[in-house]
């Protein structure tokens, strides 16, 4: 028989239920996703980007006999040999043999130097960007494709090298420096100031995220630290007390604004989740607001929605924010906005209406095929895209013109350019 007594208490209890479930589901949403490490499998198919960090995790699991295994029996496809004797001589204990660091590293690095062409015009410049850059043998003549067009710079949007290992330094420095020696990129280095940031391959593994705690996970400062040691860009972040990625510059009257849209990254899961966290988006919003002619914001993942149908990696599992932002720039009227995005294995165009009453277009323009081998398909509601070989964005900069252009061209691999689209500083401007 049921009590008066029993029925007051059973409240109480679903309200304590209910209070733990919701405190638990906030600090999972709060908390970094597990990262989802792929190179202790062998490669599977055309993906020869993993051969070696596979070799390379089963020597330092203490697995020998079984990386050398892999490695004779890999040495045929499409691999770089250097590479292959490397790791031998590793598996094999040799006392000359790379000692996982940079000293001992066997060859020449180019490192990216943004001091390069201090000095060169900017009144009309062109730039270059991308993606989705796994080192890949055959296609590393993409950086010849680049240098070939001599931009004034070349921005890394992400995706870069294709770590998926945050927590073991050693794969980190081996990604870096492998494309670090490859002649192609070593030529590109010396004569190109390249940018970059980061995305989820090279922070953390496939759609990641790092958390709101700066600390934690342990490994995310470290991640960050080696990400220092292999790029050049003005700044990085908040520095030590607030690590991160993001940093502006400027060419000419042209401003470039690049965000890190992982380390302070919450699940997507969440209610009203952040990307960028408090901090970034409050530089964000100080950085913006600087007077130029364009204001180039650098996103790793796509703005535009629906560019990744069924996942909420992209800037769709955090419309909020991304509302915030577009609705900060339509309050302070700031004019001559582009977007240049990476992570889709394919380039294309996006026009955005923001639905704010009085606000111009946002043109985004994408690109993340540098060399990667996997392909995502087009999107029908694209202005245009290309998917059928590896390619870059060029971005072509007129500030001498009576009303300011910037035209975005995809280019192929072979220099080929596939599709192009002007843009007057005229549209960009507010009713």
């Amino acid at each position: 028989m049921r009590t008066t007594t029993g029925r007051f208490l059973l409240k109480p209890i679903l309200f304590l239920v209910v209070l733990v479930t919701c405190i638990n589901v906030g600090q999972l949403y709060g908390q970094a996703s597990k990262p989802r490490v792929n190179n202790e499998k062998p490669e599977k198919g055309k993906q020869s980007k993993r051969i070696h960090p596979h070799a390379l995790k089963l020597i330092l699991q203490g697995k020998s006999k079984e990386a050398i295994a892999y490695l004779e029996s890999t040495a045929g496809k499409g691999v770089n040999p250097g590479h292959t004797r490397m790791l031998l001589d590793l598996a094999r204990g040799k006392p000359e043999a790379w000692k996982f660091d940079a000293a001992t590293w066997p060859w020449e690095r180019a490192l990216p130097d943004t001091s390069l062409k201090k000095d060169a015009a900017a009144d009309r410049f062109t730039i270059a960007f991308g993606g989705g850059a796994g080192y890949v043998p055959a296609n590393e003549r993409v950086w010849d494709t680049i240098r070939g067009i001599d931009p004034r710079a070349l921005l890394l949007l992400g995706d870069n090298v294709y770590i998926d290992d945050p927590q073991t330094p050693e794969m980190q420095r081996f990604h870096y420096y492998r494309r670090q020696s490859q002649p192609e990129w070593m030529k590109l280095a010396k004569q190109v100031p390249i940018y970059g940031i980061w995305d989820d391959h090279d922070f953390t593994t496939n759609d990641g995220w790092g958390g709101p705690d700066i600390e934690k996970p342990k490994w995310k400062r470290k991640v960050w630290e080696i990400f220092r040691e292999n790029y050049d860009n003005p700044y990085y972040g908040g520095g030590e007390k607030q690590p991160g990625c993001w940093f502006d510059f400027w060419i000419g009257k042209v401003h470039f604004v690049l965000i890190d849209g992982r380390y302070y990254r919450e699940s997507p899961k969440g209610e009203d989740p952040s990307m960028l966290g408090p901090v970034q988006m409050k530089w964000l919003r100080k950085t913006l607001k600087q007077p130029a002619v364009f204001t180039v914001f650098c996103t790793n993942v796509p703005v535009t929605p629906r560019v990744k149908p069924g996942s909420k990696d992209t800037w769709d599992g955090f419309d909020g924010e991304r509302q915030r932002i577009f609705k900060f720039i339509a309050e302070e009227k700031i004019p001559g906005v582009i977007i240049l995005s990476a992570d889709r294995h394919r380039s294309d165009a996006y026009k955005i209406d923001t639905g704010i009453k009085g606000m111009y277009p946002l043109y985004e323009w994408q690109s993340s095929r540098l060399t990667n081998q996997h392909v995502h398909g087009l999107i029908k509601h694209s202005l245009f895209g290309y998917n059928a070989k590896q390619s870059f964005g060029r971005v072509d900069f007129d500030l001498k013109a009576d009303d300011p252009t910037v035209n975005y061209s995809i280019v192929n691999i072979d220099g080929k350019v596939i599709h192009s689209l002007k843009v007057k500083r005229s549209d960009l401007q507010f009713d």
